[in-house]
């Protein structure tokens, strides 16, 4: 299990995205974090790309801002 809430800065993967997990790939960066809620979760601020489907890169920069829940939110190289 994941240590929370991550640091800013940290590259992260959503859960719904096994791909990137599989392929140990960041989908976003964790900008803010808001919380902890009275359930102990967190809610991350992360960019994306705008087409969060595929990875990151030239072609799809990190300019879509959007908010993550810290159950579906891990970092790079560990599993939900």
């Amino acid at each position: 299990m994941t240590a929370q809430p991550l640091p800013v800065g940290t590259r992260v993967y959503h859960a719904r995205q096994e791909w990137a997990r599989r392929e140990n790939l960041a989908t976003g960066t964790v900008r803010e974090i808001k919380g902890p809620y009275h359930d102990g979760t967190y809610e991350y601020v992360v960019t994306t790309g705008e087409d969060i489907s595929r990875r990151l890169g030239p072609d799809n920069p990190e300019t879509r801002t959007t908010q993550w829940s810290s159950w579906l939110t891990a970092p790079v190289g560990e599993s939900l």
